[in-house]
């Protein structure tokens, strides 16, 4: 069965820059004659389709070669897409070291936004893995009940980040997810602020400048403690669309991130049959392994 998403259909395609649904059409036809090795499901839904034909800018071929990229890279990486159910421990664990939300307001041009910061500093206890399955679950849900966008923003703040967290990291991970973030997301990225900059800062662009084009590294802003953030909220955020440790209105970032949180607890029905959608679409001998290895991995709650 297609997988359903939230947003409307019409209203979305009515305020898009670019549509056409013959387009859509010849996606859809497209993907129901793929080889399997390519991974990708025979039955995606128009809306699934659109969210990428958007991202692309209404370029069929560079939305064909999205799609082929977005499930090789979640193929790839079991451990950011699948079994996406926050009562599991590593999930819960997540919950408590991390926050996240897709702001309820917009950026100055009309963008979505997407925020994370951590919420205990400690080292011992984070995990980029679990933290970037959070990230893409949170960005998912965004795109389920909003649907195509103009255009997103990812908001990170910095602060308490240490040398201790980069120890932590896995080059492999970084890779997958820098693979997946700029080649195979159904999403206009237009821009990653980085607030509360710290001395470590250095270090980590070291480890992560090479896994990015310089396209998408000119799109991080960073922004250090003491800067006037004045001409931020003219240009890039306004304060009605931030939490009020960085100048805003909005409530604060932890009563934000339980709400997103009850908003994913309520999305598993999504999460487990957009995994499903994914096995069905394997071959034979690997949608065998993937069933038995998800059935393994779900923990009764």
């Amino acid at each position: 069965m297609p997988v359903d998403l939230e947003f409307d259909y019409k209203q979305s395609t009515a305020s898009m820059d670019i549509f056409s649904q013959s387009s859509i059409d010849e996606l859809r036809a497209w993907t129901e004659k793929l080889d399997k090795s390519k991974y990708v499901p025979k039955d995606l839904s128009d809306k699934q389709i659109l969210l990428f034909y958007n991202a692309c800018y209404g370029d069929v071929e560079r939305t064909k070669s999205c799609i082929e990229k977005y499930y090789s890279c979640r193929k790839n990486a079991p451990e950011f897409f699948d079994n996406r159910y926050l009562h599991l421990e590593d999930m819960k664990n997540a919950q408590q070291v991390l926050e996240f939300s897709f702001l309820p307001g917009k950026s100055c041009d009309g963008y979505d936004i997407v925020y994370h910061r951590l919420h205990d500093t400690d080292p011992s206890k984070y995990s980029l893995e679990t933290g970037v399955k959070l990230l893409f679950m949170t960005l998912d849900a965004c795109l389920y009940k909003r649907g195509p966008s103009p255009g997103f923003i990812f908001l990170f703040d910095m602060r308490g980040v240490r040398f201790g967290h980069i120890t932590r990291i896995s080059l492999l991970s970084l890779r997958k997810f820098f693979n997946y973030i700029q080649e195979g997301v159904p999403v206009r990225m237009r821009a990653i602020h980085v607030l509360n900059t710290e001395p470590v800062l250095d270090k980590l662009i070291l480890l992560i400048r090479p896994f990015m084009d310089k396209k998408f590294f000119d799109m991080i802003k960073f922004h250090n403690k003491t800067e006037d953030l004045e001409s931020f909220y003219e240009t890039a955020i306004p304060r009605s669309s931030l939490p009020p440790d960085h100048g805003g209105t909005l409530p604060d970032t932890q009563t934000l991130h339980k709400k997103c949180m009850q908003q994913l607890q309520l999305l598993e029905p999504y999460f487990k049959a957009e995994e499903e959608q994914r096995i069905a679409a394997l071959p034979d001998k690997k949608r065998e392994k993937a069933m038995e290895k998800a059935f393994k991995n779900l923990e009764i709650d």
